[in-house]
Formats: structure tokens, sequence, C-alpha cells
């Protein structure tokens, strides 16, 4: 698999939309279906955007009952869930003979897996850009190639998302939500409790991950507060300790995992640019003193939490999660930036990801039909009409309504009538500071940080052993790195072996 293809295929949409807003991979809860009812407290504009959906028969002979993993819990503000609603009545009007039904999902490898062999999967789910090959070479997923093929999307795939979500065969079983590009949250009100604002009242933010540990430890000093919170738990810490290791050299040659001459998989922990970034954690702990204290325990939700709520200062974090901190967690917009992520000694890198759209193993071509009808009403699909435009402005919208960012997209299609219709509905409804966020959008577009693929076999076993050693030197000061990483790679090298290399 060409892994760098997914990389030039955003930076190649990415350029097109940056002119938007005037230009100036989850907790893993186990399946709890809901029935959220539609809330009325929603603006005058998000309902007048709902209720421009067409109410036209479409096809009044498809009939199935689909199960919808994508809902929003029923925690969700207000304008999701109406946003939802709307698409789902929508859906009942034109399809009169499609039932769905509402099962809000929060998806994780390990409680999928199960689900999908015992058939109580939902229909559709959310998975990282991570696990679709695992999930396909298991049969873990449904092929919905043919259904793509009978509304002409096939043809509108980058060849990048194709490789990521076809199997051997070019059989395609998913279809990519959207991308992201990992960078930092930052909570503006301590930067400027810490006096770390300019003369035009914008937050002095760290350019290198030294920068981070000298202005954290200056937060830390005038706040209080962590200078940056890191969810060191389950697999998230390994996870974002990744990006940091590639900024300390951990590529190429000293890749984290690479395959020798021979084709064999080989884990690479213990390489001096490996030790080096691990020691720089130690370093964030033990010297700068800049990390959340409950690290260990602490999620990717929970990590959100603390930013948003004013405990952490900082926090490594994607575009795509903007909404988190600010509509989920009360941060208000103008107090929140995103920033590119910070260089290391041996260059600037940053994870090029993202979520897209799978099925379940069992469905059927009715099924398939159905989902592709109800992706086509959320405008995740590239065609325009007016129901599309109609569920493009009312996504926006229902951003604005509840205070979450609306900005630049990274587009998953290559199709620049449909990509040029979002950036302009997204430049409609922008309604923050881009100087806020220039940077971090201007990096990616001008090439002055290197986007790289997540690590290209079993990534989140790999996270889960680096996690482990993280938790063990943040805990203890003396903790001998070495060691801890050479147990490490020894662990994960067996599991290579077991799993690939056999």
């Amino acid at each position: 698999m060409k892994k760098y293809s997914l990389i030039l295929a955003i930076l190649m949409v990415l350029s097109f939309v940056l002119s938007a807003c005037g230009g100036a991979g989850q907790t893993a809860d186990s399946k709890t279906p809901s029935e959220p009812t539609k809330a009325p407290e929603i603006s005058e504009e998000l309902g007048n955007e709902l209720s421009s959906f067409s109410s036209d028969v479409i096809d009044p002979d498809l009939t199935c009952t689909i199960t919808l993993g994508n809902w929003p819990p029923d925690t969700a503000a207000a304008s999701e869930l109406a946003l939802f609603e709307g698409y789902k009545a929508t859906m009942e009007k034109q399809y009169p003979n499609v039932t769905l039904v509402p099962d809000y999902y929060s998806y994780s490898l390990s409680n999928y897996v199960p689900m999908a062999k015992g058939g109580t999967a939902p229909n559709i789910f959310q998975p990282p850009f991570t696990d679709p090959q695992l999930l396909i070479s298991q049969n873990l997923v449904g092929d919905v190639t043919d259904a793509l093929a009978e509304i002409g999307v096939l043809e509108k795939f980058s060849p990048s998302y194709v490789e990521m979500l076809a199997d051997k065969n070019g059989r395609i079983y998913g279809l990519p939500r959207d991308g992201y590009v990992l960078g930092m949250h930052i909570n503006i009100e301590l930067f400027r409790e810490a006096g770390l604002i300019d003369e035009e009242g914008l937050p002095i933010y760290p350019k290198t991950l030294q920068e981070l540990a000298e202005y954290g430890q200056i937060i830390r000093e005038k706040t209080g507060k962590a200078g940056l919170v890191f969810p060191a738990s389950e697999t998230y810490g390994g996870w974002l300790f990744t990006n940091i290791a590639w900024n300390f050299g951990c590529v190429g040659e000293s890749a984290l995992e690479y395959q020798d001459e021979t084709g064999r998989w080989v884990c690479n922990f213990t390489s001096p640019e490996c030790v080096a970034a691990m020691e720089y954690m130690r370093d964030l702990r033990w010297k700068y003193n800049i990390l959340n204290a409950d690290a260990t325990t602490t999620d990717w939700a929970g990590a959100h939490s603390e930013l948003g709520t004013g405990e952490a200062a900082m926090n490594f974090a994607a575009d795509d999660s903007v909404d988190q901190p600010t509509s989920n967690k009360g941060l208000p917009i103008e107090d929140f930036a995103l920033i590119p992520f910070p260089a290391g000694p041996e260059g600037r890198y940053a994870l090029a990801g993202g979520t897209c759209y799978m099925f379940s193993p069992d469905i059927t071509p009715d099924q398939a039909r159905a989902l592709m009808a109800y992706l086509k009403i959320l405008g995740k699909l590239p065609f325009l009409d007016d129901d599309i435009v109609a569920g493009m402005r009312a996504d926006y919208a229902a951003k604005k309504d509840r205070g979450a960012p609306v900005l630049p997209a990274i587009s998953a299609w290559n199709d620049e009538e449909y990509n040029a219709t979002k950036r302009a509905i997204i430049d409609e409804y922008c309604n923050v500071d881009m100087r806020l966020y220039n940077d971090f959008f201007d990096s990616v577009s001008e090439g002055t940080i290197t986007l790289k693929a997540e690590e290209p076999v079993f990534a989140q076993q790999l996270y889960r052993e680096l996690t482990a050693v993280i938790q063990r030197v943040i805990t203890r000061e003396g903790a001998d790195i070495n060691k801890a990483l050479k147990e490490a790679q020894e662990s994960f090298q067996e599991y290579l072996d077991d799993e690939i290399n056999s």
C-alpha cells in the first residue's frame, strides 16, 4: 500500500479549500441503542435549513431496515440531534419503506469485532483509517461496490482512498468521511493569564517542542494549571508519542517499525531517536512539570475536557475535533486556537489521518442502496442537488448554532464543483477569527510541515506498547527508559512475528 498517497491527496484538496472563512481516528463504549427526540431549542437559521429538504418520494419500492451507528448520543447538543432528526425525516419521506433505527455506537476495534462476528454490529459505523484493511482482511465489513457503482461515485474516489478502503481485487468496503491533520489546541485564556499574548492580543504559541516545554512551565507557574494535557491511557499516549518521535528523527531508517530486506516487519523502539523522544516525555513530567496530574487515566475525551474547562492550556489534537473543547465543553471560540504541531530537533512532521464510514458484514444489497441514499442526504457523497446543498448548509448551521468553530474542510473527493460549493458554504457560516487558525492551515498548504501517515502495520498494538512505556516514565522519576523500550520492543516484535511475519 502506498501510504503517502493519502497525504498527497489531502494536500491537493486542502490547498483548494483554504480560502474559506475569509482566508485572513474516541472513547470505546459498548453499543448503546438510543431513541433521541428532536430538541426544540435551535436557532431560526438552522430551523430554516432543516425545513428546506425535499419531501418528494424518490424510491417507494426500496424496502429494508438500517441501523445508524453514526447517530449522535442523546447527550449531544440540541442542534446536532435536530440535524440528524432532520436527516432521518427526509430519508423517511424520500424512501417511505426504508426504516431507520438510530443506534448510537462509539467504535473501537476491540468492541466491534465480537459485534460483527455475532451479527449485532450497526449497519453503518465510523472507524479511523488505521483499521479498514484489517477489518476487510478478516471479513468483518460489508462490500458496497455495487451500490456505489449504481449511483456513479466510483470514478470520484481519490485513488489513495481506494487503496485504504478496498481489497486486493478492488472491491470497496467503505467511504471517506473526513480527513484531519494533527496540531495543537490551545486555551487562549490561560495564555493570557500567563502573559503569553502579543500586542495584537494573539497567543504567543510554541513553535518547537522545546518551546512547548518552556511555555508550559510558565503557564504552570503563573496559573497553577497544566501546561499540557497528555492522554496517557489505553492507546492514546502511544498514538501521540509517535508524532513526537517523528520530530525526533524516528523516520526512514530510524522508523518505529520497518520492513527489512526479506520483507519481515521489525520493531525499532530502541533507536537513539526513540530514546531521545521518550526522554523528552520524561522531562515534560519531571523537569518542567507541565503535564496534567491524571495523565495515565486521561483519554481522548478527557483531554478535550481539561482544555475546554481551563484545567490545561495545550492539547495535541486535530482540526476535526475543534468542537470538543468549545461547543461540547464550553470554551468560548474567541478563547480557542488551533496551531501547527511543534517542530522537533530533527524535523517538523504532523500526522495526517481521518475517519471513514464502513458497513456491517451482513448488509444486503437493498441495505447498501439505502445507506448510500442516507449518506447522500447527509452531504457525504460528491453530488450536488438542492437536498445535498441543504444538508451541507444545515451541517454548518448546526456547528455555528452550537458554538463550534466553522473552519475550512479537508474534502475526501476529487470533484471540483462539489468542493467549491462546500467552500462557499463554509465561508458563509464562518464564525471565527481566522488569525487563530491560519498558521495551522498554512503549514499544511504551503508544505512547511511534512504530513505523515500512521505507522503502517498493527498501529493500535504499537500504540498500546508505547503507552505502557510512557506511563512508567511519567509515574516513576527514575524509570530506566532503555530497559522499558527494550521490553516493549520485544513484546511488539513477538506480536508482529505471530500476526504477520510467520
